[in-house]
Order: C-alpha cells, then structure tokens, then sequence
C-alpha cells in the first residue's frame, strides 16, 4: 500500500499535484493542503 508523504500512514490512495511538489498525499492530507490554499485567498 503507498505511504503518505505527509503523515506517513498506509494508506489505500494517494495524490499528488503541482501544491504537494510531487509528492504523495493521503486523501485527508491533500484535502487539508487545498482546503488551506483556497482559504488563504
């Protein structure tokens, strides 16, 4: 199973974008990183 880049955890699916610099997200981290970035808007 891929491995969150951000909190490490096993996780079934992960995503990555321009925002996670490549990296792998779990679904509740690149929610939270998005969330954030439409936020500070």
């Amino acid at each position: 199973m891929p491995i969150c880049a951000k909190c490490n955890n096993d996780v079934s699916k992960v995503y990555d974008c321009d925002h996670t610099n490549d990296q792998e997200y779990c679904t509740e981290c690149y929610t939270e990183l998005h969330y954030y970035l439409t936020e500070e808007k």
